[in-house]
């Protein structure tokens, strides 16, 4: 449950999302324009949710190939600043509460017979899920705004998918190297690469920085250039992340996405977390209450 929670935590901590209730998308009839990486990104940002303050109800559950549990949350954030989450995995008893600065992690399990509380850094959710985040990619994730999207128009390639927008890193020239094609002729979300290739090892010995080795993608659907989905392909650890998000809703004139599928595979294992927002509250301050109970021990690992 502890390696769950975290993953769950880890993609709010991270991640929210492909469709708008009140917003019809492109006819199907009228042909989406070709546009520039640039007016997407301009777009982009300007639907993008922003927010001071936020509260949030979930519903979520995690499954593996050989397992899955559901539970529930309540989330409290405030921008650049914290995020603090509840977990109640049955009976609304709390179980799990966490609190996240850009520098700390703080658990708490009440759980009977395994009641304790452990105290580290943020590093340490990355290490225990395998995922790297920083902070504001997790609260970025939690309210559907896109993660790793750089501003410059240039290190991006825009096409027409259907009725969507798709953005896509353009690759270095290691990157065509490994992969065998170019960033023009992918077909597919998975991107697999034989660590057995000469080519795969060359590179490996030679790659100082590993963000080199992830291709990015965007996809935006035309009507309000929202974010409906993400995939990151993480060509050294053969890791794929896909975030989908669907169920847009309103709130003060802005639109946050309600549900979002999140699936970590590579080729051993598969992992898949669904969560949907059934509340959100934005513009008042909230308390992040933390107590460690005196009878609780302190754990060194999580």
């Amino acid at each position: 449950m502890n390696r769950s929670v975290l993953l769950f935590v880890t993609a709010l901590l991270t991640l929210l999302l492909t469709a708008c209730k009140t917003t019809e998308r492109v006819a199907k009839e009228k042909a989406v324009k070709n546009r520039t990486a640039g007016f997407v990104l301009k777009r982009y940002n300007e639907s993008r949710f922003d927010y001071d303050w936020l509260g949030m109800k979930v519903d979520a559950d995690f499954g593996t190939e050989t397992e899955s549990s559901g539970f529930k949350a309540t989330i409290r954030m405030r921008k650049d600043s914290l995020i603090w989450v509840s977990i109640t995995p049955a009976l609304g008893i709390e179980m799990i509460r966490v609190m996240i600065t850009p520098d700390s992690l703080k658990y708490l399990s009440k759980i009977p017979d395994n009641k304790f509380y452990y105290l580290g850094t943020f590093e340490d959710v990355n290490k225990l899920v395998g995922i790297d985040f920083d902070f504001e990619m997790l609260q970025q994730l939690l309210v559907g705004n896109a993660i790793g999207l750089e501003k410059d128009e240039k290190r991006f390639r825009s096409e027409v998918e259907g009725d969507d927008y798709l953005l896509i890193s353009k690759y270095r020239r290691k990157v065509r190297r490994m992969v065998g094609v170019d960033d023009r002729k992918l077909e597919s979300d998975t991107i697999l690469v034989n660590p057995d290739d000469p080519r795969y090892q060359r590179s490996m010995r030679k790659t100082e920085d590993t963000d080199d080795l992830i291709v990015s993608r965007y996809w935006f659907e035309a009507a309000e250039f929202r974010l409906i989905k993400s995939v990151f392909n993480d060509l050294l650890r053969q890791r794929t992340l896909e975030v989908s998000y669907s169920d847009f809703q309103p709130n003060e004139k802005q639109f946050y996405p309600a549900k979002c599928r999140l699936t970590i595979s590579s080729p051993q294992t598969k992992q898949v977390l669904n969560y949907e927002i059934t509340k959100l509250s934005s513009g008042k301050s909230y308390e992040f209450p933390f107590d460690i109970p005196d009878d609780y021990a302190r754990r060194d690992t999580l």
